[in-house]
């Protein structure tokens, strides 16, 4: 397959140009569900939302973590895992459905249904076994790569900017697995794909596009790493100078930003792809 840099970045305009709720609303389910997460955490007073909150909460965190300000300080946390969630079990269905909806707009095959739902469940399993990997490798780069990296970079860079450029290789981690692992659920979609075949293909092109896949999921992902810079290096601010609460609502605001970046980002991974093939 043909690779060029200049489809990339066209293929990420056309996304952001091209917006269409159909294709956006299974992202929106998964924030619709963080969003909802966050609100019953804000009334914890009432039984109804600590049955809801308190088991996850604890699970993690342990039941010190239930109590008031402590909580919302812990919320950051609670929140990603709420998110890798999210994204890697229900996402294993909400994913592909996005991305052939998608398709559907120039697959009159699919426009129609037909075949649709067989390759969109061909592609759940390995979206899931994408979004686990995923998962698991962020986990193994936040406890053991982006801490070793820590004294690395202050052997050459003293003072805050080496406690900055940690945590950028800490963030970046993230979005470089994101790129690694992104074209998997693209290539399980296509017809005629099959579990090994879109593991195989996926990671190729994923590795083939990784450069110019990185630059466009940082730069859609801007907003969302503001917010998260903002939150984990004045989080103790918030909580002793502003009401804890606020740390709930920039959440929400950082899982929106999140959300709509995800849906560029695949956006983009799915028409690139496509133009790679030489089928459009």
């Amino acid at each position: 397959m043909r690779l060029h840099v200049g489809d990339a970045f066209a293929a990420a305009l056309e996304t952001a140009q091209g917006f269409r709720w159909k294709e956006y609303s299974p992202f929106f389910l998964i924030l619709a569900t963080q969003v909802v997460f966050l609100a019953l955490a804000t009334q914890l007073h009432h039984p109804w939302a600590m049955a809801v909150v308190a088991p996850v909460a604890t699970w993690f965190g342990g039941a010190g973590s239930l109590h008031y300000p402590i909580f919302y300080g812990y919320l950051s946390v609670l929140m990603a895992w709420v998110e890798a969630f999210l994204y890697a079990i229900p996402g294993s269905v909400l994913i592909p459905l996005a991305i052939l909806r998608l398709y559907a707009r120039t697959d009159r095959a699919l426009s129609l249904g037909a075949g649709a739902f067989a390759r969109l469940a061909g592609a759940v399993f390995p979206t899931l076994l994408a979004g686990l990997a995923g998962v698991g490798c962020l986990w193994g780069w936040q406890r053991w790569v982006a801490p070793a990296a820590g004294p690395f970079i202050r052997n050459f860079i003293p003072g805050p900017s080496a406690v900055f450029l940690t945590w950028v290789v800490a963030v970046l981690g993230g979005y470089l697995t994101l790129s690694l692992l992104l074209y998997i659920p693209v290539a399980a979609v296509q017809a005629r794909s099959s579990l090994p075949r879109a593991i195989a293909l996926g990671l190729r092109f994923g590795v083939r596009a990784l450069p110019v896949t990185l630059i466009l999921a940082v730069a859609f992902g801007l907003p969302a790493i503001g917010i998260q810079y903002f939150l984990e290096r004045q989080s103790s601010m918030i909580l002793t100078k502003l009401r804890p609460e606020t740390i709930a609502v920039l959440l929400a605001v950082y899982a929106a930003f999140t959300s709509i970046a995800t849906y560029l980002t695949y956006g983009m991974a799915a028409r690139l792809y496509r133009m790679a093939r030489g089928d459009s």
